[in-house]
Order: C-alpha cells, then structure tokens, then sequence
C-alpha cells in the first residue's frame, strides 16, 4: 500500500520492472576507459624502451637486453589485448540487453522474459550463477517448458526485494532462492 500524493491509498497490485541498461552502459564507459589508459601505458612503455634503447645501444649486453625488452613490451601488449576483449564483451552485453518488460510479478503469477507463467505453474525461483565471465540470472524454473532467465544485471531492483515480492504474490509458496550469490 503507498500513499497517493491526493491524500488517498493506492494498493500496489504487481511488480513491474522493464529491462534496465544502464549497468551495461557503465561497464562499456568503464572498459573503454581502462583500455584506452592501457593504450597509454603501452605508449608511455614504449617510449622508454625506445629511450634505453638508444642510450644502452653502444654498450655491450647482447641479447639479453634485447630479451628484457620484449618480454616487457609483451607485457604490456597482453595487457592492452585484454582490455580490449573485455571492452568488446561488454558491448556485446550491451547489445543483449532486451526491451519492454523484464519482469512482471503480481497475485496471478510471474512474467520473465516475454513468458507469463501462473504461480501454479511455478517450481522455483533461483539466482544462478552466470555462465564464463557472465552476471548472476534470475531463473524461473516452470512445470512445462524451459527455464526462462534474466541477467540480474538488467533488473534495477536488490536480489532480495524480488525474494520478498515473490513470497508476498505467492502467498508464502514460493521465494527466490539467492544463495548462488554468497558466493
């Protein structure tokens, strides 16, 4: 129940949360920052190596400096490489992001992804870990059919408010089981 800025109460009848990505956004503006810094660096890297080189060159040392030069410049470059991948990945998380309603929670039942599924119907309600460098998901496991998911990453609602929504909805049948979480 809320208060209606009228002055009167306004009962709450759903949950209704449209996919949300401004996590995503974020995470993209983030590794894009840290990739161009390790741009940067390798610039910066790169202009020392080039400076001791040319100061170190009539000295004798062979190979051996040569060797260290590589392997730090090595460095560096697998530093920016992976950078780049995880600003890559993110954008591709960026693009999976869905539209309209994500979830949809109320006395008759549950809506996740597109899927309307009645409590009846509903055989648990679970964080799943995320597969390889992948978000948490919510899960919604049904009577017939696939489990249906959604990244929590794309929900701006806490894991455990849509515990308590669901246990309040489903007249205490069901809650979100949220210990893939811990840890």
């Amino acid at each position: 129940m809320t208060f209606h800025p009228t002055g009167g109460v306004q009962h709450i009848e759903e949950l209704l949360l449209p996919y949300d990505p401004s996590q995503a956004l974020e995470k993209v503006a983030r590794r894009k920052r840290q990739a161009r810094s390790r741009v940067i660096s390798l610039v910066i890297t790169l202009a020392i190596l080039v400076g001791l080189y040319f100061w170190q060159r009539n000295r004798p040392g062979g190979s051996g400096s040569l060797t260290v030069y590589l392997v730090v410049l090595g460095i560096s470059v697998a530093w920016l490489v992976g950078y780049v991948l995880a600003y890559v990945k993110a954008r591709r998380d960026l693009r999976s992001v869905g539209e309209g309603v994500a979830l949809r929670m109320g006395r008759p039942g549950v809506e996740l992804a597109g899927s309307y599924v009645p409590w009846s119907e509903v055989v648990s309600l679970a964080a799943v870990r995320g597969r390889r460098l992948q978000s948490p998901r919510l899960q919604l496991v049904r009577t017939g059919g696939a489990p249906l998911s959604v990244p929590f990453d794309q929900l701006d609602v806490r894991p455990a408010t849509l515990d308590l929504t669901a246990r309040a909805y489903s007249a205490g049948r069901h809650g979100v089981d949220l210990e893939a979480l811990d840890s």
